[in-house]
């Protein structure tokens, strides 16, 4: 296989460009494959995350790329299977998982026990788009609460990572008098007061 590179050059003060064809034949040796290695702080990210008992702090950005980094010489890169922005991130602290919420509308459950991190749960809301989630410490990690765009918020079952018939209507929550729609989950968190609340 050959290429053909034209090159442009000028001859002393001439001010006259001319181009001379190269053929130059390519070789095996001209190329070689490599793992592509990501280092540094991640591109435009949106959500961040923090294990603190095993001092892990994990990065999400627009384009679906999670960044893990720890203690010395620990550093990972996540890749989600499409290009989509993360909305949150959430540790299952001291479990060596992490779950990620799109903005497709996934929630993604990672196992970070393995050599190599993979997706080993996912769940599709389809009726509604997911705005917060929150894992509350109380249930010892087993619900994970999911904030809507309509103002519900839905409760995933973990082990199972299943919905759970238990949800949250906006409607009911601030009662049937108001005819007005209270809009986005904005947030979620825990009552530091009464923690199972």
């Amino acid at each position: 296989m050959t290429s053909r590179i034209k090159l442009p050059f000028k001859l002393g003060d001439s001010k006259k460009i001319t181009e001379v064809d190269v053929n130059e034949p390519l070789k095996k040796e001209d190329f070689s494959l490599s793992e592509i290695v990501r280092y540094g702080f991640p591109y435009r990210p949106t959500t961040l995350a923090y294990d603190p008992v095993q001092k892990l702090l994990a990065i999400g950005t627009k384009n679906g790329i999670i960044k893990i980094y720890g203690g010395a010489f620990v550093e990972c890169s996540l890749e989600h299977p499409s290009e989509v922005e993360i909305v949150q991130l959430v540790f299952r602290i001291n479990e060596g998982a992490l779950i990620s919420a799109c903005r497709d509308n996934y929630i993604h459950l990672w196992n970070l026990r393995q050599k190599k991190p993979v997706i080993a749960s996912s769940l599709q809301f389809v009726k509604e788009k997911i705005s917060r989630c929150l894992l509350p410490l109380a249930f010892n990690s087993k619900w994970l609460l999911v904030g809507t765009y309509c103002g519900n918020v839905y409760v995933v079952n973990l082990d199972t990572f299943t919905l759970s018939s238990y949800k949250i209507m906006w409607n009911n929550a601030i009662g049937m008098g108001k005819s007005s729609h209270p809009g986005v989950v904005v947030d979620l968190c825990q009552n530091p007061d009464d923690p199972t609340r």
